[in-house]
Order: C-alpha cells, then sequence, then structure tokens
C-alpha cells in the first residue's frame, strides 16, 4: 500500500515527514514535492495545477500501479482532484481512498481574494500570515524569505485559479474530509459538500484548531488513516 501526501500552498514535501512514526512501517509514504520548490528547487516554478500535476505523475508513476490512497491538505485538495482527472483520463489505476483536508470543494466560490489576479505578492502574503494559513516561519536570511514567498504566492494563485465540478471529476473511491473548527478558511463552507463527488461514502471529521489543526492531532488522523485503508 502507498499513500501518497500532497503539500498545501507554500508548503514542502517535508511537511508530512513527521506522520511516518504513527504509521505502519510497511506502509510506504510519498510526499509530492512540485517542481521548483524545496528539494526540487532546481527545476523550473510550474505556476499552474494541470501541470504541475501531470509533472507528479510522470516523476511518481512506479507507484501509481498497485493499490494506494491520496492524502491532501488545503492546496494539496486541489492537487488531488486533478490527480483523480489526469489519471483517469489516461487509465491509470485508481486510488482506494481519498482524503481531503482543510479545503472546501474546488466547484464553490469559495476564495481568499475576491480577484486574485489582482492582488499583489505583499498583499497575499500579509493576509496568509494575518490569518495563520502559511507554514512559513520568519528567517533571518531575506534572500531564502524571498524564495519562500514567490513559493506561497504562486501556490495561491493557481490553486485559488483552479475548478471543477462533480461532473467534471468523480472520485472513483470513498473519501474521508478533515477539518479545523477554527480555521478562519472554514466559517462559510460546509465540508460534508465533499460528498458530491464522490458515489462512495463520505465521512467528515472535524478537529479543534485552525488551518493546521494536522499539527496537533496527527497521531488521532494516523489512526483514521489506518482504520480507512484497513492496515
Amino acid at each position: 500500500m502507498v499513500l501518497f501526501f500532497f503539500p498545501h500552498a507554500g508548503g514542502s514535501a517535508k511537511s508530512y515527514s513527521s506522520f511516518k512514526r504513527f504509521l505502519p512501517k510497511d506502509l510506504t509514504v510519498v510526499p509530492m514535492e512540485l517542481s521548483g520548490r524545496f528539494t526540487r528547487s532546481a527545476e523550473p516554478l510550474i505556476d499552474n495545477v494541470p501541470d504541475c500535476v501531470a509533472d507528479l505523475i510522470e516523476k511518481h508513476s512506479e507507484y501509481i500501479t498497485g493499490e494506494y490512497a491520496l492524502f491532501g491538505h488545503s492546496m494539496g485538495t486541489v492537487l488531488v482532484t486533478e490527480f483523480i482527472r489526469q489519471i483517469k483520463a489516461k487509465g491509470l489505476p485508481q486510488p482506494c481512498h481519498i482524503f481531503l483536508s482543510g479545503k472546501n470543494p474546488p466547484d464553490e466560490d469559495v476564495h481568499c481574494f475576491e480577484n486574485i489576479l489582482e492582488a499583489t505578492d505583499e498583499e497575499i502574503v500579509d493576509y496568509f500570515s494575518a490569518n495563520s494559513l502559511s507554514s512559513n516561519a520568519p528567517v533571518p536570511d531575506e534572500e531564502l524569505m524571498r524564495t519562500l514567498n514567490r513559493i506561497l504566492c504562486t501556490d495561491v494563485r493557481m490553486a485559488e485559479r483552479y475548478s471543477a465540478s462533480p461532473e467534471e471529476v468523480k472520485f472513483p473511491c470513498d473519501v474521508t474530509v478533515l477539518y479545523g473548527t477554527e480555521d478562519v478558511l472554514m466559517q462559510s463552507v460546509d465540508m460534508n459538500s465533499w460528498s458530491r463527488f464522490t458515489d462512495g461514502s463520505c465521512k467528515t471529521y472535524p478537529f479543534s484548531g485552525g488551518h493546521f489543526f494536522f499539527q496537533q492531532h496527527k497521531e488521532e488522523i494516523c489512526g483514521i488513516i489506518k482504520e480507512k485503508l484497513h492496515i
């Protein structure tokens, strides 16, 4: 069994590395790093969801062969949705379970900015910092901070622009939805609406905490993962 982790906006694949200690050793955990980010910083910075996902599928094709599941937080739910669209189009094996965390479905008009194309980098960074939506802690290295902010703004813009309906993308399996009850992005969202994207079951789990609630609840969330994957 393989479990793919898809990152949040501005996040690295390493964001999920600490999950491993709460998961079985025989589960292959594959954190997805987007091109141009962090460990792949020498590669082109792709700025749209379809191309990012096409690149991930090509890079990790060896794992998309047997039984696998997907976990996406925030922007990661957008990447998961596009991943399903593309693997279906390519006739590749489908996942056995999908975990979606911290974001509304991609057909709902819930956005951080009224017009993301008009938002400046400074406005994006300020908004995410003020609302505890960024995992980027301030660092003394100004050049590194500029790089982290550039990645964040690129990710936010491409996630905000993405849209997909249940008619365009239907998940082939059961879905588990997770969110933080104090997350500012969740206050006007019914996370049960993800059920529209699957003909399978859709179970929703609220947790105390904000956008990065999973940092406080890793062991409990990994327990849910193990239960759903029967491992």
